[in-house]
């Protein structure tokens, strides 16, 4: 059965939040049509285009629909996590207000944009994001500040959300407990805070909880089924206790002995005989989802390892996970070197609050951290590292970002002796791609360089680059840089799925694409981010050095 479902708001968002499901030992796929949903897999993710739309709601709203009638535990809108969004761009606070308008939602949807591992952190609600050696707030990044169509003006997400039109946003503390996640009802939504990993992984068993209990008695799911048991957010203010409630599944279902790791605090107390969880399915059961109540969450990658990471812990039967199999290849640094600068205060509506502090970002103060049995780090979880990919050549980059990340990227891969080609001769730029490499060089067609270029144009020009080289043999593996230029380029080679198989960095995963067509079927393609990848992420996509998943 599926335990969790996705919609991505674009596409190398949607093969990062497949990465994180993957790598946690989930089974996945990421589809490009709704038609072709299914539910033989763990994790099953729809990629979109919907922030490149002025109005994402026609667009992401029927998705959700589309994989939540697969009844997933839970059910996540895969946001950047830079929070790439405007109140006329890509609006994630008009797609929240929607789940609620439609009555999918039935509590606070919670948000996490933050991805530590990824140098994304959110500290009362206000957003930050690793630059070099220092930690700068949202709006003071200059890529996301000076991004051409969805500024940031504002580092607080809740300002953010409500501007969009999500309704009252609340924020959840990092580490906080039952309680305190409880007291949030009544908001349409709240900003999780998290500094690090520990505090993501905190979160997933946290939400991994309140998906498992199941929907009132006789009340419809998003599927039209109808639920025996209660929600958490119900059940709390209906004044009895959400996780022991007859019809609510426990934490400790799913582990031998019918505790869960460390005594978790969310673990009921009794459970009847013969209630419909979801449990089994994490402990190797394949119950019907159909009594299920759906949680609906949105977040960047760091949500997406938020639930995987619970899942494997879960799934491990350990108080205590051993420490990482494997982290992610590439420059990027974590969180805890080096030490930041502090950040700025809050300018948030909750009023001053505690700067960033070090070593490793991590808060200060009592409570504010994840403490107690059963909370050390989940990735016992992940799965062994593989070999590498190896050298494939020629390789073909097609960039649409306008990030300086890529911009440096190009620049490094131009000293090496690449090829770099301007996209806006247009049919020019395609033969020039051509002549390149059928002489075996690595070559990139770019607007990224240069004077700004019609962002509507841009996608289709560079899928017609990337898919008539590839028709002619000329390469097979492809880099695609640029969050929208993705979803247009994949479009345009014919794919209707994608399969993660390795990772250049985070959040740049290498996907392996199913296409109808033979010339298209079975291409390694590379979707990141603008922001993503250190100085040498094309050169390391031409030498493979990226390790397989087992």
């Amino acid at each position: 059965m599926t335990l969790f479902a996705f919609v991505a708001d674009d596409f190398t968002g949607a093969t990062d939040a497949l990465w994180q499901f993957r790598r946690y030992g989930l089974t996945g796929s990421l589809v490009t049509d709704a038609r072709r949903l299914h539910d033989r897999a763990d994790v099953i993710g729809l990629a979109t285009t919907a922030r490149a739309a002025d109005d994402p709601v026609p667009i992401a709203l029927p998705a959700l629909r589309a994989v939540a009638a697969l009844c997933p535990l839970a059910v996540q809108y895969k946001i950047c996590s830079t929070f790439d969004s405007a109140p006329e761009r890509g609006s994630i606070g008009a797609v929240i207000a929607a789940l609620h308008r439609a009555g999918l939602a039935d509590g606070p949807v919670p948000v996490l944009a933050a991805q530590p591992e990824f140098g994304r952190y959110t500290w009362y609600a206000n957003h930050f994001v690793r630059s070099g050696d220092d930690v700068l707030r949202l709006d003071r990044y200059p890529p996301a500040r000076d991004h051409p169509v969805t500024p940031a003006r504002e580092a607080d997400l809740r300002i953010r959300l409500a501007e969009q039109g999500a309704g009252p946003v609340g924020r959840l503390p990092a580490g906080a407990t039952r309680d305190r996640y409880l007291a949030l009802r009544g908001h349409a939504a709240f900003v999780a805070d998290a500094t690090t990993d520990d505090h993501v992984h905190a979160l997933g068993r946290l939400l991994l909880a309140d998906a498992l209990t199941t929907l009132p008695e006789g009340a419809p799911s998003a599927s039209g089924a109808r639920g025996t048991g209660r929600s958490a957010f119900a059940a709390s203010s209906a004044g009895s206790s959400p996780v022991a409630s007859a019809g609510s599944s426990t934490l400790s279902e799913a582990l031998p002995g019918g505790s869960a790791p460390g005594g978790s605090a969310f673990a009921a107390s009794a459970h009847p005989a013969g209630a419909s969880t979801g449990s089994e399915a994490l402990s190797g059961g394949a119950p019907s989802g159909a009594g299920r109540r759906v949680l609906w969450c949105v977040g960047s990658g760091g949500m997406s390892q938020a639930l995987a990471s619970a899942a494997a812990w879960w799934r491990s039967g350990t108080a205590a996970p051993a420490e990482p199999a494997w982290s992610e290849p590439g420059p990027e640094r974590g969180p805890a070197d080096p030490e930041p600068q502090p950040a700025g205060p809050e300018r948030g509506p909750a009023g001053p609050g505690p700067a960033l502090t070090g070593p490793g970002l991590a808060p200060t103060g009592p409570g504010l951290a994840p403490t107690g049995p059963g909370l050390a780090p989940a990735d016992a979880g992940l799965v062994p590292a593989g070999p590498e990919l190896g050298p494939a050549g020629p390789v073909l980059v097609v960039s649409g970002s306008r990030s300086p990340v890529t911009a440096r990227q190009i620049a490094t891969a131009a000293e090496a002796g690449w090829a770099v080609v301007d996209a806006s001769e247009g049919m020019a730029a395609i033969a020039a791609a051509e002549v390149s490499l059928r002489a075996g060089r690595h070559t990139i067609v770019q607007t990224t360089l240069g004077p700004e270029r019609d962002p509507d144009g841009i996608g289709d020009l560079l899928g017609r680059v990337a898919a008539a080289s590839v028709a002619a043999g000329l390469t097979r593996r492809l880099v695609v840089a640029g969050g929208d230029t993705s979803g247009q380029v994949v479009t345009a080679l014919g794919a209707h799925a994608l399969d993660v198989v390795a990772s250049l960095a985070v959040g740049g995963p290498v996907c392996v694409l199913a296409a109808d067509d033979p010339a298209f079927d079975g291409l390694e393609v590379a979707l990141k981010g603008g922001q993503v990848g250190g100085d040498d992420f094309f050169l390391r996509a031409a030498a493979g050095s990226a390790r397989r998943l087992h």
